[in-house]
């Protein structure tokens, strides 16, 4: 662990149990907050995570096994332990099935729940030590960790090696998930500017009115709170690569300085009169159709074009078949290697539910999944029924829709594209790709079949 406090949530509906477990727990290392019900409980492990939670099975509101399940699937590091009432061991059984650390029943006994406390602290411990270690002892080339079997991610790496050793822009397109950053990374790794700095910027990660103070920096007395000078992101990222995430995010009102800043090397921190030079390569990544956005005024055409100079389609997980069950195999290990679990295998017919499945949200959904199932999953082999009800359908039983005999062409056609754009929230970047079509086609249908 690091030097800050270690976070405990203390969540129960009795007053006294909850004043006498922070009483219990106290400890210069330890921050304890305590929730009253399932609601306060579920509002905070939401808004912060924490390394242990404590825990009544018996929450009213929103119950704790609810909870836990909830806790496992947004945050797997967190630690649970369980409190039930004596009568109630089989449920506190089935709590450490789904992923709870262990439990105690209740009337507590506080020796017994601060040792089950600090043997639960010492393995967190020994899983940010095992972090650390791993983290030095990988091979730092991002290059080498992208898994490229399929077609689609060996046309990708090609275009990797080819543009990383110049200086031009490059635009990433995919959707959310498919491993933007990890590209931008291995570019700038293979790239002359090796030895720089990569910085990422999440365009969407900062309110409007703060975004060009964080991407350009301020002068002290800018505004009210710039009490000093503070550098912004193209300053960070001088003589290396600047990763302009989720580019589409921009605000309208800044894009021209960012237009600026690409085409002159030049950009003004708030409040400065004087203009600085950047030394730095452009990365930039969208999952939207920033096409579109050009055509409704909501994205300046002329820095589309000027940050489209090479631009990259990254494959999602659905046009990638060969790399699933690699990925799977790569995401198990590090999982159970982080969690302290003895290595786990996917069954063979488990895998095909891997292999139909649509995955939306890519290789960061099928991570998670990993993750989810290494802490849940109570043997070594994890076969369907251990799956979630999600990848237990096929997409072919969810992607159905049906046509009236006597549907003409035009008609069936114009159907399929609204069910399409329908399944992908709107994405007409997506949609043409399921489709099999460019975008540009897809522009032209919705126009001729007044699809909106």
């Amino acid at each position: 662990m690091t030097k800050r406090k270690v976070q405990i949530l203390i969540a129960d509906n009795e007053a006294f149990i909850r004043n006498g477990l922070r009483k219990a727990l106290h400890n210069t290392k330890l921050k304890a907050e305590m929730a009253a019900d399932g609601h306060q409980t579920r509002r905070m492990i939401r808004e912060k995570s924490y390394d242990l939670v404590v825990m009544d099975l018996g929450l009213p509101g929103p119950g704790g096994m609810e909870l836990l399940e909830e806790i496992r699937n947004s945050d797997p590091d967190t630690h649970i332990i369980v409190l039930t009432k004596h009568g109630n061991i089989s449920t506190a059984v089935e709590a450490m099935k789904k992923g709870a650390y262990d439990f105690i029943a209740k009337p507590l006994d506080l020796s017994h729940l601060r040792l089950l406390v600090e043997r639960a602290l010492g393995r967190l411990e020994l899983v940010a030590a095992n972090r650390q270690l791993q983290s030095r002892l990988e091979n730092r080339d991002s290059f080498r960790k992208i898994v490229r079997h399929s077609p689609a991610m060996q046309a990708a790496a090609t275009t990797i090696k080819q543009v990383a050793m110049s200086n031009v822009p490059v635009f990433l397109r995919g959707e959310t998930g498919v491993g933007k950053d990890l590209i931008a990374r291995a570019i700038h790794e293979r790239s002359r500017r090796r030895d720089g700095p990569f910085v990422a910027v999440n365009c969407g990660g900062f309110p409007q009115e703060l975004f060009a103070s964080e991407l350009f920096g301020h002068v002290r007395g800018a505004f009210t709170g710039a009490l000093t000078d503070k550098p912004g992101r193209f300053a960070l990222a001088e003589g290396g690569t600047l990763f302009l995430d989720e580019i589409g995010e921009v605000p309208l009102k800044n894009q021209v300085e960012l237009l600026r800043a690409l085409e002159n090397s030049e950009y003004q921190p708030v409040g400065d009169s004087h203009l600085h030079r950047a030394d730095v390569r452009f990365i930039a990544a969208t999952n939207r159709d920033l096409e579109t956005d050009v055509d409704r005024g909501n994205f300046r055409e002329d820095l589309y074009y000027r940050l489209n100079v090479v631009p990259l389609d990254i494959p999602p997980l659905r046009k990638r078949h060969e790399d699933i069950p690699v990925l799977v195999e790569i995401f198990l290990e590090e999982s159970c290697r982080a969690h302290g679990q003895g290595l786990k295998q996917v069954a063979p017919e488990s895998m095909e539910h891997f292999l139909n499945h649509s995955w939306p949200g890519n290789v960061r959904e099928l991570r998670n999944l990993i993750q989810r199932l290494v802490v849940t999953c109570p043997s070594k082999t994890i076969r369907p029924d251990h799956l979630p009800g999600i990848l237990a359908t096929t997409d072919q039983a969810l992607g159905q829709f049906t046509l009236k005999l006597g549907t003409s062409v035009r008609e069936a056609e114009a159907e399929l594209i609204r069910q399409t754009l329908h399944r992908v929230t709107s994405n007409r970047r997506r949609a043409a790709s399921i489709l099999g079509i460019s975008l540009r086609s897809l522009q032209y249908k919705l126009k001729q079949y007044g699809i909106h």
